[in-house]
């Protein structure tokens, strides 16, 4: 199973650049799809993947008798009520951000969440003044 993991990432991600402890490239798509085939009867799969990672169990799904179901939000559809309803109070986006950064700390701040430090959910960039 090792090799076969080893062959898929070289595929999906033939170049990488991992620095500390971030999320290397191409160690999810497939083997996430794998489990959760072997594992559950519902899936979601959050994200967008490059084509060579639609990798599939598809002889896992059809045994266990699973449905999948794909496609996008349609973000420019929701983001009007979400922001009327941010407008009017009913709900407040600031309740799940769990840290604050200077837009000029984006890299360093993407990696701390990258690496699942305990406390960072949401991390809000302000620009400067």
């Amino acid at each position: 199973m090792e090799g076969q993991f080893q062959q898929e990432r070289d595929m999906v991600a033939p170049e990488t650049n991992p620095q500390g402890d971030n999320w290397n490239p191409g160690d999810a798509p497939p083997r996430t799809l794998v489990w959760a085939a072997q594992c559950v009867k519902k899936v979601g799969v959050i994200g967008v993947f490059p084509p060579p990672a639609m990798v599939a169990p598809i002889g896992a799904v059809q045994q266990r008798n699973l449905t999948v179901r794909g496609g996008n939000a349609n973000h420019r559809r929701h983001i009007p009520q979400l922001v009327g309803l941010t407008a009017t109070g009913a709900i407040d986006p600031t309740e799940i951000l769990t840290q604050t950064e200077p837009i000029t700390g984006a890299i360093e701040a993407y990696e701390t969440f990258d690496q699942r430090r305990p406390g960072w959910i949401k991390v809000e960039l302000k620009p400067a003044a």
